[in-house]
């Protein structure tokens, strides 16, 4: 199945491309703040106008000063990632080209592609006059926009339909969307790059180089998977500016629009109180989750090494016995189909309706066990009924709500995971007191 084609985003840093980026999707999904140079990654979303798809892609600012660390990774990043595009927008801003312009236009004409120029900032009617500044750059297409007031941003994308060599019209839904969650440095880029084939994150040792969610499609087993690589969660102690702060945001955001959560542990590092607290949002989000112990490959093992990891990781965080773990290599590309062959059937079975009496009858067999005294006397469970699916919600009526401990609805969450072929997927239960007929 072919790619939609790319419309890329262009210009110096600061000159507004996330501005504009959130203007045409209609969404605050790029960081947008005065610090130049936020965007580090290729941010990308799957545009629909007119019936017309592409996909739109926001780049970091390619006037990256040499003594960054960053700026050698970035910058190639994003060259490779231009070549893929159909049509470029290249952003400058008012009143007047500067000299780095000058130099990016002959970079943008050497990639001998549909070019639109697109001035920003022009806020008012008055400032529109300025466009004769840029004339002489020799751009066919040029146009005065605002991305922050939105002014002609229609017209930029008729022209930017006008100019795509190739229109789709179908717009193809995911089979799956798999969100990469985890500490700084923990490889969630890495094993991205992995799985699509390619570098469409920037990877670094420095922690923190991705801040926005970025997405990527890929097709396996003819399944459409998107990929969501998300920025590093810290201790929220930690995130101290607005760009941390938007970053775990976005991840948050992240973690909620995905079907199947990967939570990526460093099997040098081992589960640290970090990994707790981000296993703390996928639970509040209700998310079937996989954890990926990566870096396998740097651990010196034998054959009761991952069990005995497995062990110590339950230990720790109890909560780890409700998913599948899994060790991989990102780096290497060690075990990476079983992930994706396991969100699958964790997607699938999440999605599964119990038929009523089925779920009644496992419900009798669980009161009867034994296993929680107080349901032979004083407590009792009269029906149940499963109210959604993705996760799976169940409500019990019951004669004294109030009775029911967490203790109590963890022990039939459990025990319905078991029993409903649910493990690894989360179940949420209500329980809701029978009324009394008058």
């Amino acid at each position: 199945m072919s790619r939609l084609p790319i419309v890329a985003i262009v210009g110096r840093r600061n000159v507004g491309k996330s501005t504009l980026f959130n203007a045409i999707i209609r969404q605050k999904k790029a960081i947008v703040d005065a610090v130049p140079g936020l965007t580090r990654d290729i941010l990308s979303y799957n545009v629909e106008y007119k019936s017309i798809v592409f996909t739109l892609a926001d780049s970091p600012g390619l006037d990256l000063p040499d003594s960054s660390e960053l700026s050698g990774p970035i910058m190639a990043n994003a060259r490779e990632y231009l070549k893929k595009a159909s049509v470029i927008i290249f952003l400058m801003e008012n009143p007047a080209p500067s000299s780095f312009d000058l130099d990016l236009a002959d970079i943008v004409r050497k990639l001998s592609l549909p070019v639109i120029a697109a001035i920003n900032k022009m806020d008012g009617k008055e400032l529109l006059a300025n466009m004769e500044n840029f004339y002489a750059m020799g751009f066919r297409e040029m146009l005065p926009v605002s991305a922050k007031k939105h002014f002609n941003i229609p017209a930029l994308m008729d022209t930017v339909l006008e100019l795509l060599p190739v229109k789709k019209t179908a717009k193809h839904e995911a089979d799956l969307k798999i969100a990469i969650v985890g500490r700084p440095n923990s490889g969630k880029s890495t094993l991205l790059n992995s799985l699509i084939g390619y570098s469409r994150a920037v990877v670094s040792e420095i922690p923190g180089t991705t801040r926005d969610s970025i997405d990527e499609d890929f097709i396996y087993h003819k399944k459409r998977i998107t990929m969501i690589d998300t920025a590093g969660i810290r201790k929220k102690s930690r995130i101290t500016d607005d760009i941390g702060y938007y970053s775990l945001t976005r991840t948050i955001e992240a973690i909620t629009r995905s079907d199947v959560v990967v939570h990526l542990i460093d099997a040098v590092t081992g589960l640290t109180e970090t990994d707790k607290k981000i296993s703390d949002e996928i639970m509040e989000a209700h998310k079937p989750v996989i954890i990926a112990v990566n870096k396998w490959d740097l651990v010196e093992k034998d054959h009761r090494t991952f069990d005995a990891f497995i062990d110590r990781l339950k230990f720790k965080f109890y909560r780890a016995e409700d998913f599948p773990i899994i060790s991989i290599s990102a780096k290497n590309r060690l075990r990476l189909h079983r992930i994706i062959d396991t969100a699958l059937d964790l997607r699938e079975r999440a999605s599964i309706k119990i038929e009523t009496p089925r779920l009644n009858r496992v419900i009798s067999r669980l009161q009867a066990a034994g296993r929680i005294p107080q349901l032979q006397s004083s407590i009792r469970i009269y029906y149940a009924t499963q109210t959604d699916t993705t996760p799976p919600r169940f409500k019990l009526f019951v004669n004294k709500p109030e009775h029911f401990r967490k203790d109590i609805i963890r022990y039939f969450e459990k025990s319905l995971q078991k029993e409903l072929n649910l493990e690894g997927i989360p179940v949420k239960i209500i329980i809701e007191g029978k009324k009394r007929k008058k």
